[in-house]
């Protein structure tokens, strides 16, 4: 096998599961399975991770 194959076969592995996974997070009927498809798909596609804000806390980072 040649590593061109070898690329394309992790690519489409990787696409499809990032396509799984936000469709998970986008109609998944519960809460929980959203959220954890949100979190694995934070850490597949770097970069872009934001943390979730829950209602009530406040952000420490800054001062004041």
């Amino acid at each position: 096998m040649t590593i061109g194959l070898l690329s394309t076969i992790a690519g489409v592995f990787y696409g499809g599961t990032v396509s799984i996974l936000a469709l998970t997070a986008t109609f998944a009927s519960r809460g929980t399975l959203r959220r954890e498809a949100r979190s694995t798909l934070a850490v597949l596609v770097s970069g872009r991770a934001v943390p979730s804000r829950q209602a009530g806390t406040r952000d420490v980072s800054r001062n004041g």
